[in-house]
């Protein structure tokens, strides 16, 4: 029993460690989530009322800079009406009004107008008709119209000046008229007005950070930044208030809606901290700064969308949130750092175990790739050892195949210096001396000439190793043509030549260039075997950064199928031969970052193409 009760307990103990560590676990999510909620409370009230007093604040400053901005606006045009209206001139036509009177009235408004830079400057008698304005030639000239149901006239007709805000009766535009009584003795002949454009200013304040509303002392919204806002009242108008408003024509035809839908919803213009707007039909609240336009008495309002305020508490919850979580993750961190750093001494003993047989396995591995390497560098050798071996045994067996062409190359004019060796006995007999001398002369030309010859060929065929240098094109593919002449006209085949001029150069070992070409050539030659006409040309094309050295030959072609494959080692299509030498000319040119490749010609046959690098100077 007592075994029995043991094993048990074994058992049992695991389970309840880990209901422990779970119920730890919960009971710190629990902590740590309780404490963010009462931190999330504690941020969302402290910010919002302090982003609230802020933004009050700046929206009061932007509302005076908004004020300020229509005031310097206004100001700049008041008290020309007075100016005006002192003038001799109005006073004379009105005094005793003609038609030449009042177009030199109309002309002299309008230059007035030009120089004051108004939208329009115009006279009106005292039953309120309009007698000149500066623009009088325009197709909504104000010429003859009554007005004397504006403010600004009626007050200026009593003998007082005047400012007033409307929308054009006439062209609809927003604008303020400063008036002047034209007085003469006392008594009113008229009065000057002075009507400027508004939209500019308006404009100015649209493009600022906050929203605007500019309001009359009638409650009415006449310019705001919002479409929506634009000549609305703030509030419920009486209606006695909205005849007389519609009477002035002082809004056009606007209805003046009411922001407020019902007398309860009314709200405290100056007072309260928010206001009611309309936005896209929907009622919205704004936290609102005012300010006073006093050339104007009008309001100013700068607002803010409540959702603006909303928006930075939430900024700010979310900051609280992120470092609260940083604050959380270092806490965890730590924890869990030092349950790490248990572990960290038994582990670093058992690393070390464990690093010293790797130790001893890298030591062994070290031993095997050292031997590696110079097995690899022994190989590496012995492949250029072979290859170069190759470029020779080609070399050799292309001399071979040559070898009947210099025989019949060197056979005549050998039969050469034996006939004029005779002829210089027999003249030699005869004491006949300037003869023998020009025998002896042409005796040395022919040995020169098989000098070149057999020269040509000894270098061709001498075991050297690479040593690239510039050499001119021209000069390669010459001497190539010089040992393979033989050959060529030994098989009937016509040999064309196209070279760019001299100084095209290229950094090569010259003699591996010659072999590449002679192998290309001879290949040509042996293709065309049979062919009548046969033929073969090598052209040369200049380009910007390479030179293109082109081997055409008329024979019979090689499929396009092959003409990849033949470049592959021991590949050939010939009864006799290793099929070495195309790969070995590929090989040669790679090496000088170039390229050898096989096309159709255009009208048959091959075109053998080889790319060299132009050589630019030292710098390569």
């Amino acid at each position: 029993m007592s075994m029995v009760t043991d094993s048990q307990t074994t058992g049992i103990q695991p389970t309840v460690a880990d209901l422990e560590a779970h119920r730890s676990v919960a009971l710190s999510l629990t902590l740590l989530l309780l404490g963010w909620l009462v931190g999330m409370v504690l941020v969302v009230a402290t910010v919002w009322q302090l982003q609230e007093d802020e933004a009050l604040q700046e929206l009061a400053q932007e509302a005076k800079v908004m004020a300020d901005s229509v005031s310097s606006h206004l100001q700049q045009y008041r008290g020309i009406a007075d100016a005006v209206s002192d003038l001799r001139t109005l006073r004379e036509v009105l005094g005793a009004p003609t038609s030449d009177g009042l177009g030199k009235l109309n002309r002299f408004l309008q230059q007035t107008n030009r120089s004051l830079g108004s939208d329009t400057l115009f006279v009106l008698n005292p039953a309120g008709i309009v007698v000149g304005a500066s623009n009088y030639a325009s197709k909504n000239s104000f010429v003859g119209h009554n007005f004397a149901f504006r403010p600004y006239f009626q007050q200026a007709v009593l003998g007082e000046s005047a400012g007033y805000y409307a929308v054009g009766l006439i062209s609809q535009g927003r604008g303020y008229y400063f008036s002047a009584p034209i007085l003469d003795d006392g008594k009113v002949l008229g009065v000057a007005v002075v009507k400027i454009l508004l939209e500019p200013v308006f404009e100015r304040l649209a493009a600022r950070q906050h929203d605007f509303l500019l309001i009359g002392y009638d409650s009415v919204i006449f310019a705001a930044s919002n479409q929506d806002w634009q000549l609305r009242s703030l509030n419920r108008l009486p209606e006695s208030q909205r005849v007389a408003i519609r009477q002035s024509h002082r809004y056009g035809n606007s209805s003046l809606a009411p922001m407020a839908t019902s007398p309860e919803s009314d709200q405290n213009l100056f007072d309260d901290a928010y206001i009611q707007l309309v936005s896209g039909g929907v009622i919205q609240r704004y936290l609102v700064g005012r300010a006073l336009v006093r050339e104007a008495g009008w309001h100013l309002f700068a607002v803010m969308p409540r959702m603006e305020l909303l928006r930075r508490t939430l900024q700010f919850s979310i900051y609280f949130s992120l470092v609260y979580g940083l604050l959380v993750l270092f806490w965890l961190y730590w924890r869990k750092r030092s349950e790490v750093q248990r572990h960290v001494n038994s582990m670093n003993l058992e690393l070390e175990r464990r690093v010293a047989g790797l130790t001893s396995e890298l030591t062994e591995s070290n031993a095997e790739l050292k031997q590696l390497v110079a097995h690899y560098q022994r190989t590496q050798s012995e492949l250029e050892t072979t290859q170069n071996q190759l470029i020779q045994t080609a070399k050799l067996a292309v001399l071979g195949e040559l070898s009947a062409g210099i025989n019949h190359e060197l056979n005549q004019p050998l039969l050469a210096l034996q006939t004029y060796a005779e002829n210089s006995q027999k003249l030699l007999a005869r004491e006949r001396f300037t003869l023998v001398a020009d025998n002896l002369r042409e005796i040395l030309q022919i040995t020169g000439s098989m000098h070149a010859i057999v020269s040509r060929f000894k270098v061709f065929a001498r075991r050297s190793p690479p040593d690239p240098r510039p050499v001119d094109v021209n000069e390669i593919i010459n001497a190539a043509l010089m040992i393979m002449k033989p050959l060529l006209k030994k098989a009937g085949v016509g040999i064309e030549v196209e070279l760019p001029p001299s100084g095209q150069m290229i950094l090569c070992e010259p003699v591996q260039i010659q072999q590449v070409l002679i192998n290309l050539l001879t290949n040509a030659s042996e293709a065309m075997e049979g062919v009548v006409d046969a033929s073969v040309r090598v052209q040369v094309e200049d380009g910007d950064d390479q030179i293109r050295i082109l081997v055409i030959d008329n024979g019979p072609g090689i499929a396009k199928e092959l003409q990849s494959t033949i470049f592959e080692p021991f590949f050939t299509t010939k009864r006799k031969g290793l099929g070495i030498g195309l790969a070995l000319s590929r090989r040669i040119l790679e090496t000088l970052s170039g390229s050898l490749t096989a096309e159709s010609g255009v009208n048959g046959g091959t075109v053998f193409v080889m790319t060299l690098r132009k050589y630019r100077g030292v710098d390569e």
